[in-house]
């Protein structure tokens, strides 16, 4: 599938801030919408090497592996989601 703007807009912030966690978290939503899920994954992956403590990434990775049918890794992901969420 092709590259959306919306995406082509997230690669140009990256490239000027690549510690934008905000930037790789929408390029992984905009990547799973587009059903991209392992470049999802990976955006969702740096966004957390960035900020190990946004259960939202976790949670977003989770669901993604989910449809690549890594169970195993969305159940570690939900639970690491679900622990940083109760220690807000």
């Amino acid at each position: 599938m092709e590259e959306t703007e919306s995406i082509v807009n997230c690669n140009r912030a990256i490239s000027v801030n690549p510690y934008n966690v905000l930037e790789y978290k929408k390029r992984g939503t905009l990547n799973a919408d587009i059903e991209k899920y392992n470049e999802a994954i990976e955006d969702y992956t740096k966004a957390i090497e960035i900020y190990p403590r946004d259960a939202t990434c976790f949670f977003n990775r989770g669901t993604v592996r989910i449809n690549l049918g890594d169970i195993e890794g969305a159940k570690d992901d939900f639970k690491i989601a679900t622990i940083l969420n109760l220690s807000v």
